[in-house]
């Protein structure tokens, strides 16, 4: 399987966007819908890049590299909304016809479309999937993994410096906030290495550190330790965390406004 759509994994992997801001939109006549907005708090689903085999309405088994933006349910029945690695297009994908779910850089089988259910906030799970935490505080580390991975990823590559700061960053949000119990971080630093968020899951998942000053400050200290991390600021680097601290600002305006 994984032969099949290497190409597209490489793709969706070595770049920091994924698609450009406008998305080429295909529906299909029984699930006719607009992409997400870009408005949208994101899920924690949202940048979650993985290999899938997927079985269509009429039987026929693709594998495609899809990068996911949103775990819902349409006519009763769990789907996944994801760009597509094959046509780069936004598309839904049933989890009943989600046959194998793989890891695009281990090849580490996951499981299936039941996999998916994980990113439901709000869901009881066990304690492994929500990460000893809330699913609520799940869903604010899975933002800020996906604005530091956006940076991390968006000269280019991908480096080990890097994802130890990412590392320290979750460990730094979990004793500032004074939450219970221990990170998985072996868990989450697997979860950041499978992300490839683009731009707009990037400047959507500023916009839930706008809310915290604590958080905040936290998010922008280690957007800053990323960017410096291999040593090497190129201007992709420095572009990006200026446009950063912008949508930082005006998240926390916004959510000063709203109160």
């Amino acid at each position: 399987m994984l032969e099949n759509v290497s190409q597209s994994a490489r793709r969706l992997t070595e770049k920091a966007a994924v698609l450009p801001p406008s998305l080429t939109i295909e529906m299909a006549e029984d699930a006719a819908e607009l992409p997400p907005p870009t408005d949208d708090t994101p899920q924690v689903i949202a940048g979650f890049i993985c290999a899938i085999e997927y079985a269509d309405a009429d039987g026929v088994v693709t594998d495609r590299v899809i990068n996911c933006r949103r775990y819902e349910y349409f006519n009763n029945k769990p789907r996944v909304g994801a760009i597509c690695g094959t046509s780069r297009k936004y598309k839904t994908f049933y989890c009943d016809g989600i046959l194998q779910v793989h890891d695009v850089v281990t090849r580490q089988h996951l499981g299936d479309g039941t996999l998916f259910e994980q990113f439901v906030v709000g869901a009881h799970k066990v304690g492994k999937s929500d990460w000893n935490t809330t699913s609520q505080r799940k869903s604010l580390i899975v933002a800020g993994l996906n604005v530091l991975c956006f940076m991390a990823r968006c000269d280019g590559h991908w480096h080990e410096l890097e994802e130890q700061v990412i590392e320290e960053f979750v460990c730094s949000l979990w004793i500032r906030k004074e939450w219970e119990n221990e990170p998985p971080l072996p868990e989450i630093v697997a979860h950041a290495r499978r992300l490839a968020p683009d731009g707009e899951v990037f400047r959507a998942a500023i916009t839930q550190y706008g809310h915290s000053s604590t958080s905040a400050a936290i998010l922008s200290r280690f957007v800053q330790r990323v960017v410096a991390a291999d040593g090497v600021i190129c201007d992709a680097e420095h572009r990006w965390g200026a446009e950063f601290e912008e949508l930082l600002a005006e998240a926390q305006a916004g959510a000063v406004a709203s109160r």
